[in-house]
């Protein structure tokens, strides 16, 4: 990965990256710790492509929060 971060947000655990892939892009991805066990997932990978890992991360967050968002309070029942 070349740029990555971790992103805690409504409860959850993110992983947020921008990869470089063969191509010389950079893709957004989300992952996340599943609890109980932290298990790592992936959630997202991104189909748009950006010409910096800076660039795809700051997508990979936005994902991570619109993600969340979606599920209402911390996404596992919990408001």
């Amino acid at each position: 990965m070349d740029a990555m971060e971790t992103l805690e947000y409504l409860g959850w655990q993110f992983l947020c990256s921008g990869e470089r892939l063969p191509s010389g892009t950079y893709q957004a991805t989300v992952r996340y710790k599943a609890p109980p066990s932290d298990d790592i997932r992936t959630l997202v990978l991104d189909p748009e492509k950006f010409g910096t890992a800076q660039q795809a991360l700051e997508r990979a967050n936005e994902l991570a929060m619109k993600w969340a968002n979606a599920r209402g309070g911390d996404g596992r029942g919990d408001a």
